[in-house]
C-alpha cells in the first residue's frame, strides 16, 4: 500500500517514498482539504452538585441503605476514639456555657420577677439595679397624682458587711428595705415575717443565700439572732437582729441578702436614704391599660424618671448583664470555641477516613455516584460520632450543673433551651465539618488508579 502525504507549499498530494521526490505528479481527483476532530479538553471537570430534590432524596435512600461511613469508623479505631473524646469536651464546654449564662441572667432577675405591681418608676436611662442608681423620692408625687394609679410602693438597694460568732470574717451581702406598710415585692417567706420588721434593727435573712454565712438560716427560723452590722459614725460595728427567713437566691456579685424596713434602714445607714429608693412599684386601679397610664407618667416626669413594665425591668437587667459586662463576650466566646473545637475533631476523622479509602471513592466516583452521595456518606461518619459524644456529655453536664449549682446558689439546671441548643451545635459542626472533608474529594480523579 502506498503511502501519501500532503505538501505545505502545494494543493496537490504526491506519493511519500524515496523515489518519488524528485517527480511532482498531479492526481485526477480536485483538491481537498483533511479536516481532523477537536480533541476534548484536557482540564479536568469540576465536581458539582446539582442541586435537585429529586437527587437528594436519591443519595440520602443510597446512603442510608450503604451505610459505609459508620463501618469505616470501626476500621478505624484510633481517629475515631480521639475524636469522640475531642468532641464531648467541646460539648462539655457548651454546656457549662449554656447554664453559666442562663443562671447569671437568671440570678439577676430574681429580685425583679417579684415586684408585686403593674409598672415600675425607675431612674431615666435604667439600666441594672446593681448600678445603684436612684429615684428622687419627689417624684411619687407626680405619680400618685394620675387617678388611674392606686399606689406606691418604694424599695431600696444597697450592700453592707456583716459578721456573727459562726463566721471567720465579715462578708458582703446585699440588703433590701421596704415599707412595711406596703411592701414592694412579694418572696416567699415575706408575708408570715414582715411584722417582725416593725421593730428597730430586726431584719429577715435569705436562707437561699451561698453557705459563706454559716448556719444563719436554719438558727434565724426558732429565735431571733443578733448579728454585727456596717460601723457607725464612731467606728463602732451596728448590733442587728435576724428574726426570721425569706427566699430570693443570691447573684454573681452579692453571696446574700437581708431584708429590713424603711425605719431600720434610716437608722443603720442614715436618715437621707429615704430620699433614694432604687424604684418605686406603681400599683394601677382595677380597668386601668397599663400602657396609656405608661405614656400619661412618663409626659408629665419630662425626663425626672421612666415608667417601665415588669418585662421591660427584667429585659434592660439582662440586657446589661449580656452586652455590658465581661460575662456575655466570655459565655458567647466559650461557646463559638467548643463549637470550633468539635468540628475539628469531626473533621478529623472524616478526613483520616477520606484518606486511607480514597482509591475506593475514586471508584464509586467512577460508577457514577453523585456529589451528594457522598456528602451523606460523610455526614454519616460525623452523626455516628456527635450521637455518643451528646449522650455522654450531657450525662457528664448534669453532674457539673449539680456541683457548680451546690457551691454557687445560681439556679443552674439542664433545661429544654440548653439541650435544644446544645443540638443545634451538633448539626452545625457535623454539617460544616462535612462541606470542608468533601472538598478532599473534589480532587479525586478515577484515572488516578491508572497512574
Amino acid at each position: 500500500m502506498a503511502a501519501w502525504s500532503k505538501s505545505r507549499s502545494s494543493s496537490t498530494i504526491r506519493p511519500a517514498c524515496h523515489g518519488c521526490w524528485g517527480e511532482r505528479r498531479a492526481l485526477p481527483f480536485p483538491k481537498m482539504a483533511l479536516v481532523l476532530p477537536a480533541l476534548p479538553s484536557l482540564k479536568r471537570l469540576r465536581w458539582r452538585p446539582d442541586f435537585s430534590f429529586a437527587r437528594l432524596r436519591a443519595a440520602a435512600r443510597t446512603a442510608t441503605a450503604m451505610p459505609l461511613g459508620a463501618q469505616q469508623l470501626k476500621r478505624q479505631r484510633t481517629s475515631t476514639l480521639l475524636s469522640l473524646a475531642g468532641v464531648t469536651a467541646s460539648l462539655l464546654v457548651i454546656f457549662a456555657q449554656l447554664g453559666i449564662e442562663r443562671a447569671v441572667y437568671d440570678s439577676a432577675i430574681r429580685l425583679h420577677r417579684t415586684v408585686a405591681a403593674d409598672l415600675v418608676l425607675v431612674p431615666y436611662g435604667f439600666k441594672s439595679l446593681q448600678l445603684h442608681a436612684e429615684v428622687p423620692v419627689a417624684m411619687t408625687d407626680i405619680v400618685s397624682a394620675n387617678p388611674s394609679v392606686a399606689g406606691t410602693m418604694p424599695l431600696w438597694f444597697g450592700v453592707m458587711s456583716m459578721s456573727h460568732a459562726g463566721m471567720p470574717t465579715s462578708r458582703r451581702i446585699a440588703w433590701y428595705a421596704i415599707d412595711v406598710e406596703r411592701p414592694a415585692i412579694d418572696v416567699p417567706g415575706l408575708r408570715e415575717n414582715l411584722y417582725k420588721l416593725r421593730e428597730a434593727r430586726r431584719m429577715l435573712y435569705d436562707r437561699e443565700s451561698r453557705p459563706y454565712f454559716g448556719d444563719l438560716g436554719e438558727v434565724a427560723e426558732n429565735k431571733e439572732f443578733p448579728v454585727l452590722g456596717p460601723p457607725d459614725n464612731r467606728g463602732l460595728l451596728r448590733q442587728l437582729f435576724v428574726v426570721g427567713t425569706f427566699a430570693v437566691g443570691p447573684n454573681v456579685l452579692n453571696d446574700g441578702a437581708v431584708m429590713m424596713s424603711e425605719g431600720t434602714m434610716s437608722e443603720v445607714f442614715g436618715a437621707w436614704w429615704s430620699d433614694r429608693p432604687a424604684f418605686i412599684a406603681i400599683r394601677l386601679a382595677a380597668g386601668a391599660d397599663p400602657s396609656t397610664v405608661r405614656q400619661a407618667l412618663n409626659r408629665e416626669l419630662a425626663g425626672r424618671g421612666e415608667v417601665i413594665t415588669i418585662a421591660e425591668l427584667e429585659a434592660r437587667e439582662r440586657s446589661y448583664w449580656s452586652r455590658e459586662t465581661p460575662v456575655g463576650y466570655i459565655t458567647d466566646l466559650g461557646f463559638v470555641m467548643g463549637v470550633m473545637i468539635g468540628m475539628v475533631f469531626i473533621y478529623y476523622a472524616q478526613y483520616q477516613i477520606i484518606r486511607f479509602y480514597l482509591p475506593e471513592y475514586a471508584i464509586l466516583k467512577s460508577l457514577g455516584y453523585d456529589w451528594w452521595f457522598f456528602l451523606f456518606m460523610i455526614g454519616q461518619i460525623g452523626a455516628a460520632i456527635i450521637t455518643p459524644a451528646f449522650l455522654v456529655a450531657f450525662t457528664l453536664g448534669r453532674f457539673v450543673y449539680g456541683a457548680t449549682e451546690a457551691a454557687m446558689h445560681l439556679g443552674m439546671s439542664m433545661g429544654l433551651r440548653e439541650m435544644a441548643v446544645a443540638l443545634v451545635a451538633c448539626v452545625v459542626m457535623t454539617v460544616v465539618s462535612s462541606l470542608f472533608a468533601i472538598r478532599r474529594l473534589w480532587k479525586v480523579d478515577p484515572i488516578m488508579l491508572f497512574e
